[in-house]
């Protein structure tokens, strides 16, 4: 019985990491900053290759978006 009980306490483990991943993985491509909505919504209305679940189409959407890439370098000076 102890072995069914570890495995059912690793695989509770491995479910709860899946699930906050899972939820970070929606956070970050649904953002709730309004500048970062706003860029994704943009790039989703004049990109059609755009997709909004890839790591690499958000950051190069926001990267095109001139207001917000000075909102992501922070204020000037600060590194």
């Amino acid at each position: 019985m102890p072995i069914v009980r570890r495995l059912g306490i690793a695989g509770g483990i491995v479910v709860l990491l899946l699930a906050v991943g899972g939820l970070k993985f929606v956070r970050d491509a649904y953002p709730a900053d309004p500048f970062k909505s706003e860029a994704l919504r943009n790039c989703l209305l004049h990109d059609r290759a755009f997709i909004r679940f890839s790591p690499t189409d958000r950051a190069d959407c926001y990267a095109r978006q001139p207001q917000l890439a000075g909102y992501l370098r922070g204020p000037q000076g600060s590194n």
